[in-house]
């Protein structure tokens, strides 16, 4: 005579399965991103490596952030500058960004041009002495007033000039950019160009936390949030909170953002983003 499995039996079985699956799911989620994080921080390090290569080739000088006009590769940028020393556009791309053009202008969606970038380099603008300058790595070069400037200088920075190379911000994760127009592919650290889809606000711990909001189209079009928190600023957190950032000395690292610039107003000597703090 056969024996078969009892109802109790049965239900007791899919009971065992379905506590593993619980126990085992989280897991497998936990490795996958962890994967993720570790491709990205590998991918925004030889980002780092192939400016350091370009340094060698260029007197020491860290490459434009994005020429005066806007436009790449006409009147340069760092993902042109840099790209005979990389030689593959996917480490432009973390396996944490969902790659979504929601947030961008109508038109760059489908121009040829453009695509994806997910790491944006230090192009912060300080006002100092009365004006508007870069104060970052890789920003807008308007510095010599060109058709298209109005910004003053540093127009480049050499390395020579930073003082806190191991502590200075080179590269971060953003969302939402994309490489061949505009202030796309770095963070100025000001919202002047949130209107045209390229969210810029730099970390700030003093913040309310509340989500930080953008639009498109210069104000016409539909609100996007860049960040659930906007103590982070325009900075990616895929990874519990925290970033992958490569540093002006060319290593790279997970950290918290807001561990960046805490306090800007009373700490300006933690601001990470200022290549020329003292």
């Amino acid at each position: 005579m056969k024996r078969a499995f009892t109802l109790i039996e049965l239900l007791v079985v899919i009971a065992i399965i379905a506590i593993l699956a619980a126990i085992l799911f989280p897991v497998f989620a936990q490795a996958k991103a962890a994967a993720k994080k570790t491709q990205s921080l590998s991918n925004i390090k030889q980002l780092a490596l192939a400016v350091k290569m370009y340094q060698a080739d260029y007197d020491d000088v860290y490459p434009v952030g994005c020429g005066s006009c806007w436009w790449q590769p006409r009147d340069g940028g760092w993902t042109y500058g840099i790209l005979p020393y990389m030689k593959n556009w996917e480490i432009l791309r973390s396996p944490g960004d969902p790659k979504d053009k929601a947030g961008w202008q109508g038109w760059t969606k489908t121009h040829p041009d453009f695509v994806h970038i997910s790491y944006a380099s230090n192009g912060v603008m300080i006002w100092q002495d009365n004006n508007w300058g870069m104060r970052g790595l890789m920003g807008l070069n308007q510095k010599n007033g060109t058709e298209c400037g109005w910004f003053d200088g540093p127009g480049v920075t050499p390395e020579s000039a930073v003082n806190n190379v191991a502590t200075t911000v080179m590269f971060t994760e953003r969302n939402n950019s994309a490489p061949t127009w505009g202030p796309s592919n770095f963070m100025a650290g000001v919202t002047w160009w949130d209107g045209a889809g390229y969210p810029g606000a730099w970390p700030d711990g003093t913040r309310d936390g509340t989500p930080y909001r953008f639009r498109t189209d210069w104000g016409s079009g539909a609100e996007f949030i860049a960040n659930m928190d906007n103590r982070n600023g325009a900075v990616s957190t895929n990874w519990q909170n925290k970033a992958c950032f490569a540093w002006a000395d060319g290593h790279a690292s997970v950290v918290n953002p807001v561990s960046t610039n805490p306090d800007p107003t009373n700490r300006p000597q933690d601001n990470l983003w200022n290549a020329y703090r003292q």
